[in-house]
């Protein structure tokens, strides 16, 4: 199943661990929340395929003198899927020049143990939002 939904950055806590000349090297605590609410297509809010819940998310990212040039993140959802209580974690990335982040569900359990999938982060003016292409046992 697929879907779409909108979700708010409600922490972002960044520090720097390793500077040299105009390469710099960062981290973020990132948390979300997840409300279920702006899904894409009618019949998927009729069925609740949204996560509702809130994940917590380790970045680590490279900057340049010239902005961000990549980051990768190991993050954790916990909550529900589809009705379905469990937690998952995602593995996803980008790098400066890519219009959105791409990412794998790597993990799950509770009643989500056997999700696998696909994740799509974007962030524009549209605000930010995931797409989540999965399966479930």
């Amino acid at each position: 199943m697929r879907f779409t939904q909108a979700f708010e950055i409600t922490k972002w806590d960044q520090s720097t661990y390793d500077e040299s000349g105009d390469l710099t090297l960062g981290r973020a605590a990132v948390g979300k929340t997840f409300t279920g609410s702006k899904l894409e297509g009618a019949d998927l809010a009729e069925q609740g395929a949204g996560l509702e819940g809130t994940s917590s998310a380790e970045l680590l990212m490279v900057g340049t003198g010239q902005g961000p040039a990549a980051y990768t993140a190991v993050e954790r959802f916990s909550g529900t899927l589809a009705g379905r209580a469990g937690t998952f974690v995602i593995v996803h990335g980008a790098s400066a020049d890519q219009t959105s982040s791409p990412g794998k569900i790597v993990a799950a359990d509770g009643d989500l143990a056997g999700l696998t999938g696909t994740v799509v982060y974007e962030h524009d003016d549209q605000g930010p939002r995931l797409t989540v292409d999965y399966e479930l046992p």
